[in-house]
C-alpha cells in the first residue's frame, strides 16, 4: 500500500521552523516503523503567487494597492508593516529560505509533481492511502472555507483510504453554520481522525458520533537523541533564546529583555522578522538578531539556551524535549495552553503583570516526560493500528462505492459569465442592457455579463442561452467553455474531459468543446466550481465588408 502525506511544510509563508520539523519527524516515524511514505508537494489553497525568497516586493504591492482603494487605517498600518519589516531583513531571508529549502531537498521525501486544490481534482498522484499531518489544517479560511486537500476532500483522494494525524485548527475562530456543515462532511469520510489539541478533539466529538483521540504532534514521537543529531550548536554562549511567532508577542519581548537584564545574559532572537510589538528596543539590554538561521541553528539554540522565552507552541515542544527551562507568552487560540496543561506546566504560562524575579529556572520535567511516554506509546498505537487498518481494508480489493461524492457534484451551482471572446467594436445588445443584468468591459477587450444573482446547476441539464449581445458581419456559432476550480482555470473539451487554460495559446483550439444555443452544458466532474465562463464563437458573415477586404487583399 503507497501511502501519500500532505501537510503544511515547504510553503509556510512566515518560514515557520515547525512546518518542515513537524513533516519529517512524522515521515521519519513512519520509516523508523516499516512505512515508505511520500509528501505530496503541496501548495496550501490560500499560497497564491507568494515569493517566499522575496516577500518585500509582494507586500509593497500590496500596501500600495490597499491605499488606492483607500483602505481603513488598520489595514494600512498592519500591510505597512508587513511591507517594512521583509524589506529590512532582506538578506537574512534569503539565507533562512535556502536553508529551509536545503534541509527539506536533503531529508525528506516529496512528489516529483507539483499538487494544489485544483489539480487534485483533475489529477491523481497514485497513492492508495492518505495522510493530512498536523499543523493547522483544519483551519476556517474566508474565501474557500477550508482547503480542500488538507481534509482529503479532494476527487483525487475518493475512494482511498485516509487517516488524520494531529489535526489542529489552531486560534481559527469559530466556524460558521455553513463551515460546520461542510467540514463535518470532509471529517465523515475520513476513516480514522486524531487530533493535536483536546478542546478540537472535544468540540468534534460534541458535535458528531465521530471519535477525535488526542496525539502528541510528531516531533514529540522521537527522543532527544534524534533531535541532538540534527541540532548544530551556535558560537553564542549564556544567552535566552527568544522565538516568538505572530500575534500578541509584546509581554514575551518585554519579560525576555527584564530576565536577561537581571541575570546578565545575551537575547538571540530567532523570529521571522521584526514585528510591531516585538522588537526589542532597550539598550541596556545586550541583543543579537537570527533571522536568517535555518532548522539546524534553531534546534541548537533552543538545546543550548540558558532558558527559552517563546509564545510558540512548537518553541515549547523543542524546550520540553532538550530540558531547556522555558516561559511561555501569551497569544490567540489554546495551542500553548494546551501543550502546558496536557504535560503539567501550566506554572509555565506569564502574562504582562509576572515579575520575572519569581521566574525559575530550577525545573523538575519529571512528571512531564513520565505523561510524555505513556502519549507516545498511546500515539504511536493510533497511528500504527490505523495504518494496519486502512491496509487490511486496500488488501480486501473491490470498487469503492464513490457515489456520493458524484451526487454532490451535482448539486453543485455555480455563476455563469458570457464572454464576447475579446471583441468589443461593433458588439452591440439588440435589445439594450437589462436591468437583470451586469455588463463589464475588460481590459482584454472582451465584454462579458452576468445574470445577477442567476446560479446554474452541474447536473448536465443546464440549457445554453442564446447570446444577448450581436457583433455585426460575423454569426454566433456557439460557446466554449471555461471554468475556475479554486485558482486555477480550465477548459471544457469534447471527450468530456477538462485541461488546464495555461497549456499556451492555440494549443486547445481544435480540442475545445464548442456548446450550441440549447444544448445542455455538460456535467464538470469536480468537487468545487468557483466560476464558469461561456466564450462565445464567431464566424464571419460571407459577403461582409470585412470578408470582401480581405478578399481583394488576397487578389
Amino acid at each position: 500500500m503507497r501511502i501519500g502525506l500532505i501537510g503544511i511544510n515547504k510553503y509556510a509563508k512566515f518560514l515557520n521552523f515547525a512546518c518542515d520539523l513537524h513533516a519529517y519527524a512524522f515521515q521519519q516515524f513512519l520509516a523508523q516503523n516499516g512505512h515508505d511514505a511520500i509528501f505530496l508537494d503541496y501548495t496550501p489553497v490560500y499560497y497564491g503567487k507568494f515569493d517566499m525568497r522575496h516577500p518585500a516586493p509582494g507586500a509593497e504591492k500590496k500596501y500600495r494597492d490597499a491605499v488606492v482603494k483607500k483602505a481603513d487605517t488598520a489595514t494600512l498600518q498592519k500591510l505597512a508593516e508587513l511591507a517594512v519589516g521583509y524589506r529590512s531583513v532582506e538578506i537574512e531571508r534569503e539565507r533562512r529560505f535556502d536553508k529551509f529549502e536545503a534541509f527539506a531537498d536533503e531529508r525528506m521525501k516529496f512528489t516529483e509533481e507539483k499538487y494544489d486544490s485544483d489539480l487534485l481534482e483533475v489529477e491523481d498522484p497514485g497513492f492508495d492511502c492518505y495522510i493530512c499531518v498536523t499543523d493547522v489544517i483544519w483551519q476556517s479560511l474566508n474565501r474557500y472555507n477550508f482547503d480542500r486537500g488538507f481534509m482529503l476532500g479532494s476527487k483525487a483522494f475518493e475512494g482511498k483510504q485516509k487517516i488524520a494525524y494531529a489535526a489542529s485548527r489552531g486560534a481559527s475562530k469559530d466556524f460558521s453554520a455553513k463551515q460546520e456543515e461542510i467540514f463535518f462532511r470532509y471529517l465523515s469520510d475520513i476513516d480514522t481522525i486524531t487530533v493535536r489539541e483536546r478542546d478540537f478533539g472535544e468540540y468534534i466529538e460534541k458535535n458528531s458520533n465521530l471519535e477525535a483521540p488526542l496525539v502528541l504532534d510528531p516531533v514529540l514521537l522521537h527522543d532527544t537523541k534524534f533531535w541532538e543529531n540534527i541540532a548544530v550548536k551556535p558560537k553564542e554562549e549564556k544567552y535566552v533564546a527568544l522565538y516568538y511567532v505572530m500575534e500578541r508577542a509584546s509581554d514575551t519581548i518585554d519579560k525576555a529583555v527584564e530576565y536577561a537584564k537581571l541575570h546578565d545574559l545575551t537575547i538571540v532572537e530567532l523570529s521571522d522578522r521584526p514585528l510591531k510589538y516585538g522588537k526589542i528596543t532597550d539598550p541596556d539590554v545586550k541583543h543579537v538578531s537570527r533571522y536568517d538561521v535555518g532548522m539546524e541553528e534553531w534546534l541548537g539554540y533552543l538545546a543550548n539556551a540558558e532558558a527559552v522565552f517563546t509564545n510558540s507552541f512548537h518553541g515549547c515542544c523543542f524546550s520540553l524535549l532538550y530540558g531547556t527551562p522555558f516561559f511561555a507568552g501569551q497569544r490567540n487560540g489554546q495551542k500553548v495552553p494546551n501543550f502546558l496543561r496536557t504535560f503539567g506546566l501550566e506554572s509555565q504560562r506569564f502574562g504582562p503583570d509576572s515579575d520575572v524575579h519569581s521566574f525559575s529556572v530550577d525545573l523538575d520535567f519529571t512528571e512531564a516526560y513520565q505523561i510524555l511516554e505513556q502519549l507516545k506509546s498511546e500515539s504511536t498505537e493510533l497511528i500504527l493500528n490505523a495504518i494496519s487498518d486502512a491496509e487490511s481494508r486496500f488488501k480486501q480489493g473491490g470498487k469503492a462505492d464513490t457515489s456520493a461524492h458524484e451526487l454532490r457534484r451535482r448539486e453543485l451551482t455555480y455563476s455563469i459569465h458570457f464572454n464576447s471572446a475579446g471583441q468589443r467594436e461593433g458588439l452591440t445588445f439588440p435589445e439594450g442592457e437589462p436591468d437583470e443584468i451586469e455588463v463589464r468591459r475588460l481590459s482584454s477587450g472582451s465584454v462579458e455579463y452576468i445574470h445577477s444573482g442567476k446560479r446554474y446547476a452541474n447536473d448536465g441539464t443546464t440549457v445554453v442561452e442564446a447570446p444577448m449581445f450581436e457583433l455585426s458581419e460575423h454569426s454566433f456559432k456557439g460557446w466554449t467553455l471555461r471554468f475556475r476550480i479554486d485558482n486555477r482555470w480550465f477548459w471544457l473539451k469534447k471527450d468530456g474531459s477538462v485541461a488546464a487554460s495555461n497549456v499556451g495559446d492555440g494549443v486547445l483550439d481544435g480540442e475545445k468543446a464548442v456548446l450550441s444555443e440549447g444544448s445542455a452544458i455538460p456535467h464538470i466532474p469536480v468537487n468545487h466550481i468557483d466560476v464558469v465562463v461561456l466564450v462565445a464563437q464567431w464566424e464571419k458573415l460571407k459577403g461582409s465588408k470585412s470578408s470582401l477586404s480581405s478578399l481583394l487583399r488576397r487578389r
